[in-house]
């Protein structure tokens, strides 16, 4: 009698501990399981970070610039240091371009365009921005616009201060145009060109 006691115990003993073994063993898994699922989300969601759009507008928000999507081009826009930009940025390209239209009116009564192209010209040679013209023949005015193409990819590294510092390109090009103006003897235009400063931190609206 003895003998059957001590083998049920046995068989108990056993019993306990392959099924303590079988439990281990699915709450590995389940854990395994549960540690694939957060990768994979996580995974998911540096992929829609790192998209150009949603790359550029995080950078922005972390600036402290408010942006928005202009529905009728898709280009977004945003003030920066007061000034109005618009950046178009694609997912499926690893560049973004920047557009600074319309920051200086000239009126064309006593402007010589030749003058302007070689003003122009000899900024574009040292700026990394491109300033270009446009005439706006009711209002009898030349609008001055710039815009730069540049990498925007989440390994650049710092990239907040690596877009302000592009940004602050424009208004250094803004500025160097008028030097230009002013060694060709354009006095009156260059005091028409609206003045800038390279202000430090940011200037919402």
């Amino acid at each position: 009698m003895e003998g059957w006691i001590v083998l049920g115990l046995i068989l108990i003993v056993i019993t306990y501990f392959f099924g303590r073994i079988g439990f281990a063993v699915e709450e590995d898994k389940e854990r395994s399981e549960y540690a694939k699922t957060n990768a994979a989300i996580d995974k998911a969601i540096d992929a829609e970070d790192s998209k150009t759009r949603n790359l550029l507008i995080k950078t922005l928000m972390k600036m402290g610039c408010r942006s928005e999507e202009n529905k009728e081009t898709g280009r977004i826009r945003f003030i920066y240091q007061g000034e109005y930009f618009s950046i178009d940025a694609e997912d499926e390209s690893p560049f973004i371009t920047v557009w600074d239209t319309y920051w200086a009116r000239v009126s064309l009564e006593n402007l010589d365009i030749n003058k302007l192209k070689d003003a122009i010209n000899e900024t574009n040679i040292s700026m990394r921005p491109t300033i270009f013209y446009s005439i706006e023949k009711e209002e009898s005015e030349v609008c001055l616009h710039c815009k730069y193409t540049m990498p925007f990819i989440i390994g650049i590294p710092d990239i907040n201060n690596y877009l302000q510092a592009n940004l602050n390109n424009f208004f250094i090009a803004h500025e160097c145009l008028k030097v230009e103006f002013k060694n060709l003897g354009e006095k009156d235009v260059q005091q028409n060109i609206k003045g800038r400063t390279i202000i430090k931190g940011f200037n919402i609206k």
